[in-house]
């Protein structure tokens, strides 16, 4: 399609979405969907730096160049892309990730004679009714102090005879605890990781962030169930950290272009739940970030959501704990279905489409007054007022109003705040009775009053 027909299109009562990005429009359509996978973040930053801008700016050929090779440019390429990078994890956040990698859906049948002197039936129980002797092992994450302790329970299904209906023998093994030398030692760890990637310093000690997680039977001083099980379990929860504190996974790569694009002025569409948003951009002035992140999604795609992607927390076909008698060579990660990527269409070229980015902005509008008049309520009805909160809070919303009218006008916030009219009304009476309490207050008092509940109430733009 020539640019010609596409400015035929997008000047038609109906408005089109195009792909070209230099047709004139009121902003773009940003899609994007990140899906599971993980990336190692030096790996990562020299991907994303072979396909970047930095090489058409280069006048010799810097194909095979590596980032950091030449500071000019690494430099212009921190300047562009280095707040599009995710960190990855450390501390509690990077260990209950590694934690997650002992967890697992999968079922393994184990068939175990109760009469055997090595047993660890002891309830009798059997895989099917009247069937063969053993059950269906299962293993299971249970936090004890959120991001600081768990629990890795074992759970067996089966039958016994005499009862009806399948039972379920839960044995709590495995303390998984964190080890930390002190407070600050995985945010120095951390701080040093990162200058190793973006500055080329010394890369820090992995093995002493190895020791920082432990996995030790759940009695103090007691012996292991099973020695050679929590042996591998450990190794398996000590590579997990060091993966987690070393590299960037779905979550963190989501979190980080969610809140670029909302840092560009995103809004969600109605009825969207995410992953589609509206960035108002008359000029194109976003068109420069919105493509660079582009690029950081396709080298996480081509990186992380490949079939043999190693995220530890990835589900598997099999379980992990199946595997130890062949080096791990039977877990095999459920291949990845979908890959992770970003498109940015020219959007708002006709009046239905500017009404529907209206529809989008109020709707924004009206959840976010929503959300704030909902929190007062709250306040009255525990009886608790905090008005330096509800003064951040409003703050917010008033930005977001701000916007609107910068971008739409004052007659798209007088759609979003008209409706709420009726709210303030029964939110000011119920202020004004825990207030006011007694009628003795004087005409000045219930003036400042008066004064008060509007300045938090009301959402008048100045």
């Amino acid at each position: 399609m020539s640019n010609e027909t596409q400015t035929e299109d997008a000047d038609s009562q109906e408005g089109v979405v195009l792909a070209n990005q230099n047709l004139p429009g009121l902003g773009f359509l940003v899609n994007y969907a990140i899906y599971d996978g993980s990336v190692d973040l030096k790996d990562f930053v020299q991907a994303i730096y072979e396909t970047s801008d930095i090489h058409l700016d280069a006048v010799e050929d810097i194909a095979e160049e590596g980032y950091g090779e030449n500071e000019e440019r690494k430099a212009a390429f921190q300047n562009r892309y280095q707040r599009l990078i995710p960190v990855p994890r450390h501390g509690g956040s990077a260990f209950s990730q590694a934690v997650r990698s002992l967890a697992t859906k999968a079922k393994r049948v184990v068939h175990d004679d109760p009469d055997n002197v090595l047993t660890n039936n002891p309830e009798r129980l059997r895989v099917n009714r009247n069937g063969s002797w053993g059950y269906t092992v299962q293993w299971n994450i249970l936090p004890l102090r959120r991001n600081k302790e768990y629990v890795l329970q074992r759970s067996r299904r089966g039958y016994i005879d005499g009862q009806p209906r399948q039972q379920v023998v839960s044995e709590s093994l495995y303390r998984i605890r964190k080890a930390f030398p002190n407070a600050s030692f995985t945010r120095a760890w951390h701080r040093d990781y990162l200058e190793h990637v973006w500055e080329g310093a010394a890369m820090p000690s992995v093995s002493q962030l190895r020791n920082c997680v432990v996995l030790e039977p759940m009695k103090a001083e007691a012996l292991p169930d099973d020695g050679r099980f929590m042996r591998k379990a450990q190794e398996r929860l000590r590579d997990a950290f060091v993966t987690s504190s070393m590299s960037i996974d779905d979550d963190k790569m989501r979190k980080s272009v969610r809140g670029t694009i909302v840092g560009a002025g995103g809004i969600l569409p109605h009825a969207s739940s995410g992953g589609v948003y509206f960035v108002y951009d008359k000029s194109k002035a976003q068109l420069p970030i919105l493509n660079r992140l582009s690029c950081v999604i396709d080298a996480f795609a081509t990186r992380a959501n490949s079939s043999d992607r190693d995220a530890m927390w990835v589900e598997r076909a099999t379980p992990w704990w199946t595997t130890m008698t062949n080096d791990d060579a039977g877990e095999i990660p459920i291949s990845a279905h979908y890959t992770s990527g970003m498109r940015s269409l020219t959007y708002g070229s006709s009046k239905k489409q500017i009404d529907d980015i209206k529809k989008m902005y109020v709707s924004t509008m009206q959840n976010a007054q929503a959300k704030y008049y909902q929190l007062v309520h709250d306040m009255l009805r525990k009886g608790e007022i905090d008005e330096e909160v509800l003064e951040m809070r409003k703050a917010s919303v008033l930005q977001t109003l701000e916007k609107a009218q910068n971008d739409l006008g004052a007659d798209t916030v007088e759609l979003a705040t008209s409706r709420y009219q009726e709210v303030i009304t029964g939110l000011t009476s119920r202020l004004e009775s825990v207030w006011t309490p007694e009628e003795r207050t004087s005409q000045e008092d219930k003036r400042r009053t008066a004064q008060r509940i509007d300045s938090l109430l009301s959402m008048r733009l100045s």
